[in-house]
């Protein structure tokens, strides 16, 4: 293969970005317990720049029970916004992450997920924003806000410039065929 051309296009449909806030402290508590025990698990190796457990912390304490708040608001996402009420869903990726001042992350995307997110248990104010380069978009986040956008959708986060730790959860969801 000698090259491959890109050809970008304006579209009728819009690219979204969802946001919606989850409230329990004691979900936290136990999700913030973990990251913390499980300690740095990826060694900044990834395109987040940051402390990282594993990949997989789905069935963690804290996870667990967000993992089913996660897959509730997907599913209300596909039915409203793409047509498809009985889109069978399951959390693929699930990792927990404490951005330390100075560290950030890439910009990047989660293809093939069909959405991805964040979670934000703890976002002090000068923590680092998501941004959205290709749609010009950034989003600074609030504790206990999501997240959600299509999987393809490109995004990084700014450098923490603040002395707090910023403690987030993010995650992918397919479709199960």
């Amino acid at each position: 293969m000698k090259e491959v051309l890109q050809h970008n296009f304006a579209s009728e449909k819009p690219t979204s970005l969802f946001t919606t806030f989850i409230v329990d402290d004691e979900t936290n508590a136990k999700i913030i317990e973990e990251i913390k025990s499980s300690g740095d698990k990826q060694d900044y190796k990834t395109n987040v720049k940051a402390y990282m457990t594993d990949w997989q912390m789905k069935d963690k304490p804290g996870f667990d029970v967000l993992e089913k708040k996660i897959l509730e608001v997907s599913a209300f996402l596909s039915a409203k916004y793409y047509n498809r009420p009985d889109t069978k869903l399951r959390v693929d990726n699930f990792w927990g992450m404490i951005y330390k001042k100075g560290d950030y992350a890439r910009v990047h995307d989660h293809w093939p997920a069909l959405w991805s997110g964040v979670y934000y248990i703890k976002a002090p104010k000068g923590g680092g924003d998501i941004e959205f380069p290709q749609l010009k978009q950034k989003i600074t986040p609030k504790d206990n806000m999501m997240i959600i956008f299509d999987g393809y959708t490109r995004h990084g986060v700014t450098e923490n410039l603040s002395n707090e730790e910023r403690i987030a959860v993010s995650f992918n969801v397919k479709e199960t065929i």
